[in-house]
């Protein structure tokens, strides 16, 4: 049998035997992450179209049984609305089971009294996926201090990332965004350290040295 050549990183999306795969390799080269499940949360105020961000939702709860939707809104009456359409549109939905499954593992719509409060809801899930689906994005966008990726908008639906939009969408999910990046450039790079002392630097560190041994 033909082995394979043994190389420093492996990097890439990949589904749950991928994941598996690479924590196995882990600490025998480099990975760039363990990928959990997809994951969308969606801040929407009652301006936005419910059927949209009701397909935003879908769309993310079709990836897989463990997959995880939520909404999060001031506006009660709108997640209503939202919840009603969701209803509508999985009649319609091939993979209507997996989303059903979903939904009823990892979906949930969130009232929030403020956009505040909502804030400090995604700063503890940590998304993989954020929708700012509001009048001013960018208001809001200083205090999202975890996140894989934000969508900014009413016209920057998540699934533009999926395919097309961003630089790659190897995401950090499972809350790892509190600790991880997407992945980068620098992904690709490493970092030495190096050390030099003079006469009197290496004098100095004797001694700290010997007193610390």
């Amino acid at each position: 049998t033909e082995s394979l050549k043994k190389v420093d990183k492996i990097f890439g999306p990949g589904n749950a035997y991928v994941a598996l795969a690479k924590k196995k390799f882990f600490g025998v080269v480099g990975i760039d992450m363990i990928a959990g499940p997809s994951e969308i949360l969606v801040f929407a105020d009652k301006n936005n179209n419910p059927k949209h961000i009701a397909i935003d939702l879908l769309s993310q709860a079709e990836h897989d049984e463990f997959a995880q939707a939520i909404l999060v809104s001031p506006d009660r009456r709108f997640l209503g609305l939202v919840a009603d359409r969701i209803k509508v549109l999985l009649k319609d939905m091939p993979r209507r089971q997996i989303i059903l499954e979903s939904l009823k593992r990892n979906g949930a719509l969130i009232g929030v009294d403020s956009m505040d409060e909502a804030i400090d809801i995604a700063n503890r899930i940590a998304p993989e996926h954020l929708e700012l689906s509001v009048a001013k994005p960018r208001k809001f966008l200083s205090k999202i201090r975890h996140a894989g990726s934000i969508f900014l908008g009413r016209l920057t639906p998540e699934a533009f990332g999926d395919y097309c939009a961003g630089p790659n969408h190897v995401l950090p999910t499972s809350g790892s965004a509190r600790f991880s990046s997407p992945l980068g450039v620098y992904d690709f790079q490493k970092r030495t350290s190096v050390i030099e002392c003079s006469e009197e630097g290496a004098s100095h560190l004797g001694r700290l040295s010997e007193s610390l041994a």
